[in-house]
């Protein structure tokens, strides 16, 4: 796949990496050209180098989206970091697949640690992990009044993901009730994680076994549609191919929908305490069309503010373990262009746990999903 890269550059101008850091070596051209040599000989590489580079990627896939020969550079990265498996990819794994065990307890641990004692290195990551059980959120200000009867009857299967199902519940709750109000029946399915930050880590083969489960959930449950409120959750899922054939593929792919997109036609009541301007960031794994921001624009109008949505948030998955000074300067950036509004949101959980680990003072960052009441 490397092979097919024809050192165009569209990539360049989409890599939210290369542009807060300015070196092209960390570029997706330049990732897969190195791949591209490795396929070859590569005796000349030393390893060391070729594990740091794997480690340098955001796998916002941004730069897929944008390649007219399909190179998937962020899935030649995830190679790389499997063939060249580290403690940090082991501690990722390890947090990832044990989220309901270690997520809780990590986040109490972290919070003990007072300021002054967290490395300068992994002073945001320590204050990521405290933030995770997320204190009161953000106050709600928008009442559902009016359901429309287009999806009454259904039943669904809602895919809620690690952090809503392990650390903030009340996104849950939010989201049920959002689908209780359509007359929507939700049915019982004990889906895990999505998968994606595995994969994106080099751990495949958990990956796949988390996809594999997933999918036997769905089928279990009838093959029904499937709400999502995470746009990084819903784009892992809609990444799955490991399913019985290309038609169950296609229909599996048409059943996960975005819950703005479900919910877009409800009416809401805009409290007296709705800020007069919100900010909100575009998560990268949304795509051009962001369900959730056109959603959010119908309800709030003017009051909602948003920047090109070029940014990265800077999370990356491993890359804030392996990179975190990397990280940070991607979040600088993300930061510059966000800052105005007291109040950001966005509808994807990683995004969430990064931005409000690096808010301004006085700046408070939580899911769509804390605003409705």
């Amino acid at each position: 796949m490397s092979k097919d890269c024809i050192l165009c550059g569209k990539c360049l101008e989409v890599c939210p990496l290369l542009r807060a850091t300015g070196r092209e070596e960390l570029s997706p051209r330049a990732k897969a050209d190195l791949v591209r040599l490795l396929d070859g000989d590569g005796g000349e590489l030393r390893e060391a180098n070729v594990a740091r580079l794997a480690s340098l990627c955001l796998g916002c896939k941004r730069c897929r989206a944008v390649c007219s020969q399909d190179v998937d550079v962020p899935g030649l990265v995830a190679m790389l970091r499997a063939a060249h498996p580290d403690f940090k990819q082991w501690l990722w794994k390890t947090w990832l697949s044990h989220a309901g065990t270690l997520w809780s307890a990590g986040s109490t641990a972290a919070g003990l640690i007072p300021e002054r004692f967290r490395p300068e290195k992994f002073g945001p990551m320590l204050k990521m992990l405290a933030g995770l059980k997320g204190g009161p959120g953000l106050t709600p200000f928008l009442s559902p009044q009016k359901f429309p009867d287009t999806s009454r009857g259904e039943k669904m299967l809602l895919f809620a993901g690690c952090t809503a199902t392990h650390v903030q519940g009340r996104w849950l709750m939010a989201a049920l009730r959002l689908l209780d109000g359509l007359g929507i029946e939700v049915l019982p399915g004990d889906f895990g994680c999505c998968g994606a930050s595995l994969e994106a880590g080099g751990c495949l083969d958990e990956a796949k076994a988390m996809a594999k489960h997933n999918l036997a959930v769905w089928r279990a449950a009838g093959r029904p549609k499937v709400a999502v409120f995470c746009a990084s959750c819903r784009a892992g899922l809609l990444g799955y191919s490991d399913c019985r054939d290309e038609e169950e593929c296609l229909l599996w792919r048409k059943s996960i929908l975005p819950l703005s997109e479900v919910v877009k036609n409800t009416e809401f009541m805009i409290f007296d305490n709705a800020p007069e301007k919100l900010g909100y960031h575009h998560p990268c794994h949304a795509g051009d069309g962001d369900p959730d921001f056109g959603f959010l624009s119908a309800v709030l109008g003017e009051r909602l503010a948003a920047p090109s949505g070029r940014e990265c948030c800077g999370f990356g998955g491993l890359l804030r373990l392996a990179a975190p000074e990397v990280a940070e300067d991607v979040n600088r950036r993300c930061w510059d262009a966000l800052t105005g509004p007291e109040v950001i949101v966005t509808g994807c959980s990683a995004c969430v746990a990064q931005l409000a680990a690096t808010a301004p003072e006085g700046t408070a960052v939580g899911h769509w999903l804390e605003l409705i009441g």
